[in-house]
């Protein structure tokens, strides 16, 4: 029984490299980022073991208020809440389009990693 679940994950880790591939030379510009699951990992040492899912091209920007990246949305309000944090829901329409406007998103290829 292991040794199904063993080829089902290694089929699954090749289709993922090779979609991994793919986007890489499709946009060789792209910065390549693990989004990691950090269910599990309780502290800063050492090295974990963790599952590759599929890769996908995310539009992303770091967030200095919330000193993580945060992923857009698409919709205004939320980008707004997403990047500079409870402050948006205080803000006017007009102000949110604003805001919107000025945050520095960029494209690139994620990569999930869930621990295990």
């Amino acid at each position: 029984m292991i040794q199904n679940k063993t080829k089902l994950e290694s089929e699954l880790n090749r289709e993922n490299a090779q979609e991994l591939s793919r986007l890489i030379l499709e946009n060789p510009k792209m910065r390549v980022m693990a989004q990691i699951n950090s269910e599990g990992i309780y502290d800063d040492y050492g090295w974990y073991a963790g599952s590759i899912g599929k890769p996908r091209i995310s539009i992303i920007a770091y967030s200095e208020t919330r000193e993580q990246y945060v992923e857009k949305e698409g919709d205004m309000y939320e980008d707004c809440y997403n990047y500079y944090g409870c402050c948006a829901d205080d803000w006017t329409d007009e102000e949110l389009a604003e805001k919107a406007a000025q945050i520095p998103w960029e494209d690139v290829i994620t990569v999930y990693v869930s621990t295990v």
